[in-house]
């Protein structure tokens, strides 16, 4: 019997006591989402403070309900014990793209993580997509730590987060400009299309 029910655009979640049922709508690229969730949860099998997959089919994962719920201040114990977690998910070869505090459960200082269709799966250790999956995973780990005790961090850690922030901002703005030039080039793209036919129409009647 299901506790409370999660539903967006893309997916319906089904809580219940011991286990949860997430069920990927048929939105685009939900089948890359279900397979990615599916081999992440493979991959964590056994591993502490990921939840544990019962079963799949289709569209569906079946999964145990981890404890906990989401805190607004991390503890120092929670955080250290966040480090550990990341550190496991990543031996296990998975690397999150992000690590939103809506994904962290915690229960008595002990963290969770859940949600994980949007990673990167190793395939080979030393591999180029690996290695800076693994960076991007790292980033967003001292970046949560920041946010709540900057002191947790070593001062490399202090040094390499202030150096992925600022190159990230600066890929941001690019990615802004270039965004911009696009819709520029698309509109005037169209209007010349509009324009050229508009004048063979006049053409074609003189």
């Amino acid at each position: 019997m299901s506790i409370s029910v999660y539903e967006t655009s893309k997916m319906h979640v089904s809580i219940g006591e011991k286990e949860v049922i997430k069920t990927f709508k048929k939105r685009p690229g939900y089948k890359k989402r279900f397979k990615r969730e599916k081999k992440a949860l493979q991959r964590l099998k056994g591993v502490d403070g990921f939840p544990q997959l019962i079963s799949h089919r289709n569209s569906t994962v079946v999964m145990s309900r981890v404890a906990g719920g989401n805190q607004d201040q991390l503890s120092t114990q929670s955080l250290k014990e966040l480090r550990k977690l990341v550190d496991n998910m990543l031996e296990a070869g998975v690397a999150r793209h992000a690590i939103p505090e809506r994904d962290l459960l915690i229960d008595n200082n002990k963290v969770s993580m859940v949600d994980f269709e949007r990673v990167t799966l190793r395939r080979h250790r030393l591999s180029p997509g690996w290695l800076l999956a693994k960076k991007v995973t790292k980033f967003h780990l001292f970046r949560l730590i920041s946010n709540h005790n900057r002191e947790l961090l070593s001062e490399s850690e202090k040094k390499e987060l202030d150096t992925f922030t600022n190159v990230r901002s600066k890929l941001q703005k690019l990615k802004k400009v270039r965004t911009s030039v696009r819709k520029v080039v698309r509109s005037k793209s169209k209007a010349g299309n509009y324009t050229k036919k508009f004048e063979s129409g006049n053409s074609s009647k003189d």
